[in-house]
């Protein structure tokens, strides 16, 4: 009985090892030294060269469909990233927004609102599942990364094309219907998150970012009391608010929507990148980094972006 429980113990730390190892080989970024393997692999930010992101885009869903920081970086040349997960709650968006301020030291952060009034506890167990198991089995996101070390034998090629954004152009069509008819209710924030949303604004006010709350165009999860909750919640907070569902982008829901008007394909999200994109110009803070040799790669990942769009679903 002894001599099984040391087998299974040997075999249980070689085969820790060997994941750790196998993490190291096939994660595509270089900050592995400095935050280790596995908070590399469980925040696809740190897989850029430290200090190199100017604005964060930090949420759910909403926000890796509606926004390609590729076209605000082919239209504007200014360097963004989407640290967004499906049905991500509040607790999770205040850890992204360290981790991105620990490794970027962003100039803005733009957190979707959606997640504020998100209840934690009716997050789906799928979501559950697939979060924690990100966290304890991150060689599930890199995989096929073993075929460019094989033929490549270098890192160099791994760049992450789409900067946290999902492409896909799969269109199901949905007619309007009138989803932010004016209303002066508010909707209840889940008990619990504005304790973390303060922890969010100290954390952003000590490092001195700014903090932009920001809805995505979505007929089905947004309506006019989310937006009277988040517009008080700014307000109380001295926190800008841009609710994308009350700015005309053109967004067509017959054309622009994946899946029936919840979250936008890639036509909608090129529209929102626009946006988005114009508006850091207005800010006259951000840098065009298109012609800078420092930031190659991101013209690398615009051409990989280009030709070889990632799981079109």
């Amino acid at each position: 009985m002894k001599k099984n429980i040391i087998k299974s113990i040997i075999f249980i730390s070689i085969l820790l090892i060997l994941i750790e190892g196998l993490t190291w080989l096939l994660l595509p970024g270089f900050n592995i030294c400095e935050f280790g393997t596995f908070k590399v692999a469980n925040y696809e930010i740190l897989g850029e060269d430290q200090d190199t992101i100017e604005a964060v885009f930090v949420g759910d869903s909403l926000v890796y469909s509606s926004l390609s920081p590729m076209e605000i970086w082919n239209e504007y040349g200014y360097t963004t990233f989407d640290c967004a997960e499906a049905a991500q709650v509040i607790s999770d968006a205040y850890e992204n927004i360290k981790v991105a301020i620990d490794s970027q030291h962003p100039k803005y952060i733009f957190m979707e609102a959606n997640v504020i009034l998100r209840d934690p506890s009716k997050r789906e167990w799928g979501d559950k599942i697939a979060h924690e198991a990100k966290k304890y089995f991150p060689l599930a996101k890199f995989h096929d990364n073993w075929k460019s070390y094989v033929t490549k034998g270098t890192k160099e090629n791994w760049i992450n094309a789409n900067k946290g954004y999902k492409y896909i152009t799969k269109i199901v069509p949905s007619e309007p219907n009138n989803y932010m008819k004016y209303s002066k209710k508010l909707r209840d924030i889940p008990e619990g998150n504005l304790d973390y949303f303060e922890k969010i604004v100290d954390e952003c006010n000590k490092n001195d970012v700014t903090l932009v709350l920001v809805s995505f165009p979505t007929q089905n999860a947004w309506g006019y009391r989310k937006h009277n909750t988040i517009e008080k919640v700014a307000n109380e907070h001295n926190i800008e608010f841009i609710d994308l569902n009350l700015v005309d982008l053109g967004i067509d829901w017959r054309i622009d929507t994946k899946d029936d008007g919840s979250h936008l394909n890639y036509t909608g999200a090129k529209k929102v990148s626009h946006y988005m994109g114009n508006y850091l110009k207005e800010l006259g803070i951000f840098t065009d980094y298109r012609n800078d040799e420092d930031y190659k790669s991101w013209n690398i990942a615009y051409k990989k972006y280009e030709n070889n769009k990632l799981g079109d679903n």
